[in-house]
């Protein structure tokens, strides 16, 4: 089973989509279904949880999906830490220090200043249609 980052702005088009059937929202019925590994820290959680309600989730969704990660989800430190993107968007790099630490297979994202990159250590960067594909 592949282990996967996946960035806030897929879990916020998948949560805010009316299409039962975009990639976002696909990716995360696969992670739900047991298709693949979410690889969470604690920064990535954070911004999630801050950018759900910036962008009006409901917050007893937002408690139910934090639940759903801390059961399903791969729990890593958050230890690392990495400076690719700091001249660009810094944000970003929390990602990519989470696809580092837990050795992850992908990094999937809506984000063009992660996916320029294509690979990270090892990690495959892609959007989640590409991403579908390799499911």
């Amino acid at each position: 089973m592949p282990k996967v980052v996946i960035d806030t702005s897929v879990f916020v088009a998948a949560l805010l989509s009316k299409n039962p059937n975009s990639a976002p929202t696909q990716i995360l019925d696969k992670w739900r279904q047991g298709y693949l590994t979410l690889v969470i820290a604690p920064q990535l959680l954070e911004e999630l949880v801050i950018t759900l309600l910036r962008k009006g989730i409901p917050p007893d969704s937002i408690e139910d999906l934090v639940t759903i990660i801390g059961t399903l989800g791969l729990q890593i430190p958050g230890v690392y830490e990495a400076t690719l993107l700091d001249n660009i968007d810094p944000d970003d790099n929390k990602f990519l220090a989470a696809a580092y630490e837990a050795k992850a297979d992908y990094l999937v994202s809506l984000d063009n200043h992660l996916l320029s990159l294509k690979f990270y250590h090892g990690t495959q960067i892609l959007t989640p249609s590409l991403f579908l594909g390799y499911l």
